[in-house]
């Protein structure tokens, strides 16, 4: 029995999400982003070879998957690459690594969101700024309803963007093997830079380690949720990308603000353009939902590490953090307007592809200090599987461009400047 005098304890989240949920929240925000936003300017790049962009970026995110897993089992907690990164290296630089996340996960919904004012402008004429502000606020007030109502309104979207993918992969089909696959009109550079642009699309499966103070059982079920996200998505995106490309060509594709609406549209004509349209609203919408429950829930969860002022830690009673909700759509809203689609999505790449690398950095840190247990078959492949994400992170960075590798590099100063200001705890 609590004593008389004694405070009240702060609230925290609610334990709410099984495994099946957080898998297909994973799916769902991977989906949205990638294939309906951004295989035009990815075509653009790689041309035929489109596919192969994304087996590419499949693997490394595959790899930074397992390292995910592999800390989520003894740090499950909110804003995983600060609880990850601090582990290793010291709350500092892992306030460094949550703070690249974070902007990054604010960045990237502004463009997904930029490509849901695209599919609304074709299918309107509203402007296509003013659709992606609306959509941020909208997301925000259902944010604010609560954690479980979101994610089940995630799962509806989830279920409807899968099935216009599915969709778009049927009618393609037939039409696979025409003999374009390889075509790469830039060469391995384009099919590189396409992968660079295209790992924008995995954004998801890391932000399922911010759901783990609202799992059941996190230790267990985090990994399962990654692999099952991961592979998943990757087999979909790859068969779309070789539908897309086999129904148009690359050029052509590559100048569309609603690519798969054209395909459906050239296809089995007007109707299909519409229908698919709305499809694509609802997958870009679904994922502008998801990041910005990621994006609330990393601001939570350094707040209340003490890397932040610690109003952004505060829970209302239906167990979620307001004030850090509201200031992350205050945030994307002006990255939104002032920005492009690729050119947000390329500036968000450097800065997830940096944090994955402290993220990847960790992993083999800890395992050559035996601090991961297991035995030595296990840290072996802790070290090898950690030192190829390393890898494949560091060669995608070198493809996202010089503006988006400055814009890391500065917003990481500024993140070791708010760090060095601060006490943290861990």
């Amino acid at each position: 029995m609590a004593k008389v005098n004694e405070p009240p304890k702060p609230r925290g989240l609610r334990r709410v999400l099984k495994l099946w949920q957080v898998s297909l929240a994973g799916i769902g925000v991977i989906l949205g982003a990638g294939v309906y936003a951004l295989i035009a300017p990815a075509a653009a790049e790689a041309g035929g070879a489109l596919w192969l962009a994304f087996v590419l970026a499949g693997a490394a995110a595959a790899l930074t998957a397992y390292a995910y897993a592999r800390l989520g089992r003894i740090q499950p907690k909110t804003s995983p690459e600060f609880q990850y990164t601090a582990l290793a290296f010291g709350p500092r630089i892992g306030f460094v690594a949550g703070w690249l996340m974070f902007v990054g996960d604010i960045s990237a919904a502004g463009a997904v969101a930029l490509g849901f004012g695209g599919y609304l402008q074709h299918l309107t004429g509203i402007p296509l700024t003013l659709n992606g502000l609306a959509l941020v606020l909208i997301a925000g007030v259902v944010l604010g309803a609560g954690i479980a109502q979101s994610v089940n309104l995630a799962i509806m979207l989830t279920v409807v963007e899968s099935a216009g993918l599915a969709f778009v992969i049927v009618i393609g089909v037939p039409s696979w093997g025409g003999g374009g696959v390889l075509h790469m009109p830039h060469g391995l550079a384009g099919v590189s830079s396409a992968a660079a642009l295209i790992f924008f699309a995995y954004l998801g499966f890391d932000e399922l380690a911010n759901f783990t103070e609202e799992m059941h059982d996190p230790e267990r079920d985090l990994p399962r949720a990654l692999f099952v996200s991961v592979a998943a998505t990757t087999l979909i995106y790859v068969a779309v990308a070789l539908s897309v490309t086999a129904l148009i060509d690359w050029r052509t594709l590559s100048a569309s603000d609603a690519p798969l609406a054209l395909v459906a549209r050239r296809v089995l004509g007007p109707r299909a353009d519409v229908a698919l349209t709305v499809v694509a609203l609802g997958a870009t919408a679904n994922t502008v939902l998801l990041l910005l429950v990621s994006a609330s829930r990393s601001l939570y969860g350094m707040a209340a590490a003490g890397a932040l002022p610690g109003q952004l830690s505060r829970v209302t009673r239906r167990g979620s953090p307001a004030a850090a909700t509201w200031l992350v759509v205050a945030v994307i809203a002006l990255f939104i307007a002032v920005g492009t689609l690729a050119q947000t999505a390329f500036m968000t790449d450097a800065l997830v592809l940096t944090s994955f690398i402290a993220v990847d950095a960790s992993l083999i840190w800890l395992a050559a200090r035996r601090r991961l247990g297991g035995g030595a078959w296990r840290r072996a492949a802790d070290m090898t599987l950690g030192g190829l994400a390393f890898v494949m992170c560091g060669w995608l960075l070198a493809h996202v461009g010089w503006r988006g590798q400055l814009a890391a590099g500065a917003l990481a100063v500024t993140g070791g400047a708010i760090a060095a200001s601060r006490r943290m705890k861990t």
